[in-house]
């Protein structure tokens, strides 16, 4: 009883003094089991991007003062990184359309700038033309071509609002690559080509993209974002 007595007494000196008797019990816990790290970043963007070493690319990736900013036809690789099973997340998108046509954006993954160029995989949302319905599509890349027919291609029933472009996420499973548009899953496909490599950002010609940031995630987060 004498316990339970200095107990209860201990508590309510406690929520007297605005500490959370809850976050200290928590941070107890944290202290005995250590973080939940399962989903810390496997890899994140920087300053410092690969840019892709062949004449199709026309660029890198610049880190601006809240982000990173994209040139028309720009693209890079995060620098070091290359797995085979991941989900990625670019949020806080942008995009200034420079030309009325080609506008679009995409993320590359198990992928790696070769001696001919981009080798890899990419998702990506795509206008052509005003006379044309946005697509959105995962295709293949070999030595810096674009191999069509595309593995998976959709077109979307209604255009995006390119004023208020989606954030784009990839999860990466063996040969199953699943494409999410802020948050809601848009496109499923699959290929056997590559199993691993690394990730990047990529620009259309005819836009001019920034994000605040480019995540890579380990598969057994919770959810995609």
């Amino acid at each position: 009883m004498l316990l339970v007595l200095m107990a209860v007494i201990a508590i309510l000196a406690l929520n007297i003094s605005g500490v959370s008797t809850s976050d200290l019990f928590n941070q107890i816990k944290t202290g005995i089991e250590g973080e939940d790290d399962s989903c810390k970043p496997l890899a994140e963007a920087g300053d410092e991007w690969e840019s892709s070493k062949d004449k199709f690319w026309q660029g890198g990736i610049e880190q601006q003062q809240d982000g990173y900013k994209v040139c028309p036809l720009c693209g890079g690789l995060l620098p070091g990184f290359s797995d085979s099973d991941y989900q990625l997340d670019l949020s806080g998108v942008t995009v200034k359309n420079t030309n009325a046509t080609w506008n679009g954006y995409g993320i590359t993954f198990r992928a790696e700038n070769g001696a001919n160029g981009l080798n890899g995989y990419m998702f990506e949302v795509e206008k052509v033309n005003k006379n044309n319905p946005t697509r959105i599509y995962f295709s293949k890349w070999v030595n810096g071509v674009q191999i069509k027919p595309y593995i998976k291609m959709y077109y979307l029933p209604s255009d995006i609002d390119w004023n208020n472009p989606p954030d784009m996420s990839v999860k990466v499973e063996g040969n199953t690559f699943t494409a999410y548009m802020n948050g809601q899953q848009v496109l499923q496909g699959s290929d056997k080509t590559y199993t691993e490599g690394g990730t990047g950002v990529f620009s259309n010609a005819g836009t001019e993209l920034s994000f605040s940031d480019f995540l890579i995630n380990p598969l057994n987060c919770p959810e995609v974002k």
